[in-house]
């Protein structure tokens, strides 16, 4: 066969090759046309391929190849269901560290367990008013990180459904706090009548002041439980209730991040705390 060729010089040069196929002339023909008209070549070429030789084929090879692609498409599927049943199991392993951790009882016994309660010594003073129920944070802060997230993720979406139930999910969370709320108003408010320096104690004998103390101190715990709980609660329909499982995982990623920088900073606030800085005048001056 004949191949006609022009040169950079503009002449005709006409070459004699020998056993040149069709094949090899399209090949040639998609390699000038650039990548992307060479994969769309190749793939029609394959097509074309697979449909000549599946008319070759006999019946038999036809449902063995038939077999075979059924199979490779289910063990992908299968992939990405064992990814989805393993994406639950986090979210599972998640809420229920949550729950261990809100449902942790601390039985009051003494004066040192109360103020442990109320402000742990462990957490750093701004991490504990940022999210302690006494520095003002309450589960409906959960609930609005939700639309916080839906405004700035695009891949987070709050279905029209899902937002009807948050807000009714709000109003009914903020009823539970304001009972939480005016429970420890009546502690705060009464808490002092049982200190040992009150008219009321000095009445009373010491069997009888150290069993309303022991009272105050289980009310203060069923008060703080109660509040653990509901920040529970809250994690737990917005998990398993409210969101899918791609925007739960969204979720728990968010906000255990806004913990661990809240965190942080509490941390670098304490150790600036402990260990100021000693501004240096001049350069003969020690510390």
């Amino acid at each position: 066969m004949e191949v006609a060729r022009f040169e950079g010089n503009g002449f005709l040069e006409t070459h004699i090759v020998e056993s040149v196929s069709w094949d090899d002339l399209e090949r040639y023909a998609a390699s000038k046309a650039g990548g992307s008209s060479e994969k769309h070549h190749h793939s029609w070429r394959s097509h074309q391929h697979d449909s000549s030789r599946k008319d070759d084929e006999s019946p038999g090879e036809l449902y063995e190849l038939w077999r075979q692609e059924q199979n490779i498409i289910a063990a992908r599927l299968d992939k990405e269901l064992k990814s989805r049943w393993e994406l639950d199991e986090l979210i599972e392993e998640q809420l229920s560290r949550y729950q261990s951790h809100y449902y942790k009882a601390m039985v009051a016994t003494s004066l040192k367990d109360v103020s442990n309660l109320l402000m742990p010594t462990w957490i750093p003073p701004h991490e504990l008013a940022a999210v302690s129920w006494l520095g003002d944070c309450r589960p409906t802060a959960i609930l609005d990180l939700l639309r916080v997230l839906a405004a700035q993720n695009p891949n987070f979406s709050l279905s029209e459904s899902s937002e009807r139930v948050l807000s009714q999910l709000v109003r009914e969370i903020r009823i539970e706090e304001a009972v939480i709320d005016e429970e420890y108003a009546e502690i705060q408010a009464t808490c002092v009548l049982h200190l040992p320096f009150s008219p009321l104690c000095n009445a009373q004998s010491r069997e009888e002041a150290l069993g309303s103390v022991q009272e105050l101190f289980g009310n203060i715990n069923k008060v703080i439980s109660k509040a653990q709980r509901l920040r529970y609660k809250v994690l737990e329909l917005v998990m398993k209730k409210l969101l899918n499982q791609t925007d739960t995982a969204e979720f728990v990623v968010a906000f255990a991040g806004i913990q661990d920088v809240i965190h942080q900073y509490g941390e670098q606030k304490k150790l600036k705390k402990l260990y100021p800085t000693v501004s240096m005048k001049g350069s003969g001056s020690s510390s």
